[in-house]
């Protein structure tokens, strides 16, 4: 991680060095190397037992979406 806040300090003030050159905005100078730092944390819970559980076989299929659907009829999730 300390990498790629070294990379990204750089490459920013690179991007402000050629924008001040060339009174652009920063923005506009910032090469393609750019990292998105920002912390993001998900969870994902998978549900071991419920007392409302109702097994509805196919379900998946019956409300997929029809662009997989169609490019793949024979998709079945893992």
């Amino acid at each position: 991680m300390a990498r790629i806040w070294k990379e990204h300090a750089k490459q920013q003030r690179i991007a402000e060095r050629t924008a001040a050159a060339k009174g652009a905005d920063v923005e506009e100078e910032r090469s393609e190397d750019l990292y998105d730092l920002s912390v993001r944390t998900t969870y994902e819970y998978d549900v071991v037992k419920c007392e409302d559980y109702i097994h509805d076989q196919d379900c998946w299929v019956r409300n997929m979406p029809e662009k997989i659907r169609l490019s793949n009829p024979r998709f079945v999730p893992t």
